[in-house]
């Protein structure tokens, strides 16, 4: 099992994106900006982005960030030295995103193919836990231009769009986080009751937050995780996976967040050579 990753620095801020189509004023500018309500519209169902470089980046996952992807949905990724090269230096291959749950790991007919931990549903569901997250990885690789191929045939409101693109390498603790990772999902609705007394709610957002502990640090692990902190703070936002490439795609996709740190705990030695810290990350 891969231990924990966490994308702090995203090139795609940093990258010229294009894109094969779109709607209206819904374009590829939207991809770098941490608004759900900000997406990239693609006419159809299909759609290539492009990200291109000034200079070379070392990259090693691609994130497609609140979508209307369903599990049948297909991505493609290729890497590029440079701009114009006839051969990538990576081609992920046709994958799938945002795939459904493994077959055999529930009761035949107790849930429809295709399920997943996402709720489906376009930018109108986002603020109620709608929305699904893509995500590939691969090697660690410096490229001047990557090439997005995504596909959702079978989205229902038959048009593909993509709220944030999440292009970068990531941090990895030599040791995981203990046991006890705690998700919780965060409603802001309120309940109240009428003058007859009935029981109403006054319907707000939803989102997750995910608390761990880093328990045994090593010395070059506090280095990073302390500049991924000053980098970062609480005001700007990274990708969180906690189980990255589990054989068990639902596990990946609840404990995946793109979120912001909502703590700024100590980091301490609890004993020689070794360090600890807390991190919690809230969903944006």
């Amino acid at each position: 099992m891969s231990n924990l990753r966490i994308i702090h620095d995203n090139a795609a801020d940093r990258a010229v994106l294009t894109a094969s189509s779109q709607t209206g004023e819904l374009g590829p500018a939207n991809l770098q900006r941490d608004s759900k309500n900000a997406v990239l519209r693609a006419s159809g169902t299909a759609q290539t982005i492009t990200a291109t470089w000034p200079t070379q980046e070392s990259i090693a996952c691609v994130a497609l960030i609140s979508t209307n992807m369903t599990s049948s949905a297909r991505m493609r990724v290729r890497g590029y030295a440079q701009p114009g090269d006839a051969v990538p230096v990576f081609d992920t291959g046709s994958v799938f995103p945002c795939p459904a749950a493994v077959h055999g790991s529930y009761p035949w007919g107790a849930l429809p193919l295709g399920w997943n931990a996402y709720q489906w549903g376009g930018v109108n569901t986002w603020a109620r836990g709608g929305g699904s997250d893509g995500v590939t990885w691969f090697a660690p690789a410096r490229v001047r231009q990557i090439v997005i191929d995504v596909s959702a045939p079978q989205s229902p409101e038959g048009y593909l769009e993509i709220s944030r693109l999440v292009v970068g390498n990531y941090w990895s603790p030599q040791c995981n986080a203990e046991y006890g990772a705690q998700l919780q999902t965060l409603d802001s609705s309120e309940n109240y009751r009428t003058g007859a007394g009935a029981l109403k709610t006054a319907l707000g957002a939803t989102s997750d937050k995910l608390s761990i502990n880093l328990t045994h640090l090593t010395p070059m692990d506090r280095a990073r995780f302390m500049r991924i902190l000053r980098e970062n703070g609480k005001g700007k936002a990274m990708l969180f996976s906690l189980f990255p490439e589990n054989p068990d795609p639902l596990l990946e996709q609840d404990y995946m967040l793109y979120g912001k740190a909502s703590n700024s705990d100590a980091v301490t030695t609890p004993y020689f050579d070794t360090y600890s810290a807390p991190l919690q990350i809230e969903g944006i």
